[in-house]
């Protein structure tokens, strides 16, 4: 009780930036684990043709919105906010009237595409209808939480997330329970309310605020800074959702089911790699910028294998895995998870890579990666379905990773000449490659529980052995001073 006290009053104390960042990775993590709690509920709610119609119309949503938004609530949002501090009401009110006008005509577009070839979207009407309301208002919403960042107002942007995370999965499995028929979009429309109607509320007084829905010097502003970026922001998009698309386009909504709940499960392990990567972000910054990179080594090395186990073990218990988080119907998802997981540990040593190509600000490089990339991956899963089966598309994931990766290597490796220091290329695909005979045995024993156990024991026994290393990377990391004593 000592230390929680001890920790609150340290917390009182922080500055506003400070306590509004602690805030901020808290709603973060807790609505993700609301997001991991409710999928078990939602699997044994809908059959899997079901879950997947949902899964479906969450990805388009994220395709579409890029366009029907513009992604103002991105970056040139933020960059406006400190070049027009004094008129940002009149900025954001503008915003939202570009944002609507936009979504408008896009939606309006998808709809007429729709009638005219229905097999495309895998979506009727009302879902499009249901997704452009849903897209218009959760911009609105996301302009007035970024003011709120902003300005850290922490309170408020909780008060919001936790209200969200609460409320819609809870309107969500209310509207299932009750529909006869159609679950699919009860989900849907469960999932979305509470959102449209928050939504409504801040959209009346941002613009009674800004007053004006059109100005043509911000339009102006808005439309040259975001449209050269959209490239970019789709191929991120498409390289995380045309798997799911195209399962949906090419075998059925039941094919996009299984692989989503596949995804769901790797995707614990995308809240411990996100918070490994963001803790070394400052770490290798600081190291590129005192010249002291060979402190970086050990780290990278002892963090890309750490990742390496949470992920064999995710292949090992995919199987009891998929039990908790659905049912036996979604037991075929267990071919998904040892590919996806493989790419996870791949993409985490990307945003390793990335962390370096970042700090020498080669945003235009990253973007042509990225959409390479994407390309790679839509023309990946259009071969692997066609010759070898719906499976093959977590193979093709598991290529694009390795792509993206050499990618960012290869680029970083032009800037920072000391890079064979912070990453030993050679010692990264011996990790790797003894990590795919691991997968290739989780897949060989994932029916034989001893075995899996087995293996965990021997995991379990090498990390007691080596945990003192293991403590000494982590000290090494929460270090300010990046020059810190060698071993």
């Amino acid at each position: 009780m000592n230390k929680v006290k001890g920790f609150l009053i340290k917390l009182n104390n922080m500055s506003p930036a400070a306590k509004a960042s602690f805030w901020f990775v808290v709603s973060n993590v807790v609505l993700r684990g609301i997001s991991f709690i409710t999928t078990p509920i939602f699997t044994r709610l809908l059959d899997v043709s079901d879950y997947g119609i949902s899964s479906v119309f969450v990805t388009w949503e994220r395709v579409i919105s890029i366009f029907a938004t513009l992604s103002l609530t991105g970056g040139v949002y933020n960059v406006a906010m400190t070049k027009y501090e004094k008129d940002i009401d009149k900025v954001t009110s503008s915003m939202i009237g570009l944002s609507f006008t936009s979504s408008v005509i896009v939606y309006t577009c998808c709809i007429l595409i729709n009638f005219a070839f229905p097999q495309l979207f895998e979506l009727n009407t009302s879902y499009l209808i249901f997704m452009w309301i849903q897209t218009f208002t959760n911009s609105v919403t996301s302009f007035w939480l970024m003011r709120k960042r902003f300005t850290y107002d922490y309170k408020k942007v909780i008060a919001y997330t936790f209200s969200n995370a609460i409320l819609s999965p809870v309107v969500a499995i209310i509207a299932v329970k009750l529909a006869t028929e159609n679950k699919a979009y009860a989900k849907v429309i469960g999932s979305g309310l509470w959102g449209i109607i928050v939504g409504l509320a801040v959209l009346v007084l941002l613009v009674y605020k800004g007053k004006k829905l059109y100005d043509k010097e911000y339009w102006k502003y808005a439309l040259k800074f975001n449209i050269p970026l959209l490239p970019h922001y789709l191929s991120q998009v498409i390289l995380n959702s045309s798997d799911k698309l195209m399962l949906d386009f090419f075998v059925n909504a039941t094919a996009t089911g299984l692989y989503s709940i596949a995804h769901s499960i790797t995707g614990v392990v995308s809240i411990i790699t996100q918070s490994i990567n963001s803790s070394l972000i400052p770490y290798t910054l600081q190291a590129i910028k005192q010249g002291t990179v060979k402190k970086l080594y050990n780290v990278v090395l002892g963090c890309s294998m750490l990742v390496a186990v949470v992920c064999e073990m995710i292949i090992l218990f995919a199987r009891e895995g998929i039990l908790i988080f659905a049912t036996e119907e979604y037991l075929d998802a267990v071919n998904f998870v040892a590919p996806l997981s493989f790419s996870v540990q791949v993409s985490f040593v990307t945003g390793l890579v990335g962390n370096i190509v970042f700090y020498y600000e080669k945003t235009k490089q990253m973007s042509a990666a990225t959409m390479i990339c994407a390309a790679a991956n839509i023309l990946l899963n259009y071969i692997g379905i066609k010759f070898f089966g719906m499976y093959s598309v977590g193979y093709a994931t598991l290529i694009t990773s390795f792509i993206h990766f050499f990618a960012y290597y290869y680029l970083a490796k032009k800037y920072e000449k000391n890079l064979d220091e912070i990453i030993n290329l050679k010692v990264l695909l011996l990790i790797f490659a003894g990590f795919a005979i691991l997968m290739i045995y989780g897949l060989i024993f994932q029916n034989n529980l001893i075995m899996k156990i087995l293996l965990l024991a021997v995991i379990m026994i090498l990390v007691i052995v080596f945990r003192n290393k293991i403590f000494n990377l982590f000290t090494t990391m929460k270090k300010k001073d990046v020059e810190a004593t060698d071993e």
